[in-house]
Order: C-alpha cells, then sequence, then structure tokens
C-alpha cells in the first residue's frame, strides 16, 4: 500500500514539475528527462528529506537541473524547429506567427527578470500554485512572497509594455 501511495505522489508531483518545466521553455524530452532524474534523486535521498520539505526539494532539484541545461545549451548554441509550429503555418500564418512571436516576446520579458521572480510568476500563474504553496516552497514568510510577486508582476508588465508598445 505504501507503494502504491508512492508511486502515486510521484506522478502527482512529476505532472506538476513537468508542466513547469515545459513553462519554462524546455522541450517535451528534457523536461521528461528532468522529472526522472528528480524522482529517481528523491528515491535514493528520500530518508534524509523532511516530509514538510518534499515538495519544496524537488522543485529545487528540478530548477536546478533546468539551470544546469541551460548553461549547457548557452555553449552549444542549437536551433530548435517545433513540429506543432511548422504544422500550424499551413492553416493561418499571420496569426500563427503573430502568437508565436507574441509568446517569444513574453518569453524574453521573462527572462529579464530575476530566477526567483521567474519561478514565482510561472509557478503562481501557470500552475495555480497558492501562496501557501509558495511559501512553503521556498520557505518565505507570505508576506514577503507577496512583496517579491508585486515587483514581479510590475517589473513583467513594464517588459511587456515596453515590448508591445515601442
Amino acid at each position: 500500500m505504501a507503494n502504491k501511495t508512492m508511486n502515486e505522489f510521484l506522478q502527482q508531483v512529476g505532472t506538476l514539475l513537468y508542466r513547469y518545466l515545459r513553462k519554462r521553455g524546455l522541450t517535451h524530452e528534457d523536461a521528461e528527462d528532468i522529472v526522472q532524474d528528480t524522482c529517481y534523486k528523491f528515491l535514493l535521498h528520500q530518508n534524509g528529506i523532511g516530509a514538510d520539505h518534499v515538495t519544496s526539494w524537488l522543485y529545487r532539484v528540478a530548477t536546478n537541473q533546468f539551470y544546469d541545461l541551460k548553461r549547457k545549451e548557452k555553449r552549444y548554441q542549437t536551433t530548435d524547429v517545433d513540429a506543432d509550429s511548422l504544422l500550424s503555418l499551413t492553416h493561418m500564418p499571420e496569426m500563427s506567427y503573430l502568437q508565436k512571436e507574441q509568446r517569444q516576446s513574453i518569453r524574453e520579458a521573462l527572462e529579464t527578470l530575476s530566477p526567483l521572480h521567474q519561478e514565482l510568476l510561472i509557478l503562481k500563474y501557470e500552475l495555480e500554485l497558492t501562496y501557501n504553496d509558495l511559501s512553503a516552497l521556498f520557505n518565505m514568510n507570505q508576506n514577503t512572497l507577496k512583496t517579491h510577486m508585486k515587483r514581479a508582476r510590475e517589473k513583467m508588465l513594464k517588459q511587456v509594455k515596453e515590448e508591445f508598445y515601442l
């Protein structure tokens, strides 16, 4: 029974980690690899992790692996061709192009923010985590967290407005 609940827990957390990594801009394969490696590391080190820190530990390991991968990609620049975007170009080229351009602009605006602010915005608005979840995840007071969220939103809005209106 305990094994079944561990599997269910890892599937649930793995899905959240996967969505988080995809929102950060990773390919399907890279996100799956990081989730699998994170779950494997959790199984190896689960006895040394406090029960109240499991979720934050998992997110931190996945985030660190994300940063490691991005560092490696900077050294070896590659061009990523998305098959879905190629298919959508055959239907409505102008709309598809504009949507892709908007997504790219938003991603670029997000990348100008600090890593903490990037993570907060993605976890809060894309994965819909609550302030309680975020507070536990970052081991941060809720009022401090809300202050960081407000600053992140303001900086993001400023970047997006500059991008779209200038």
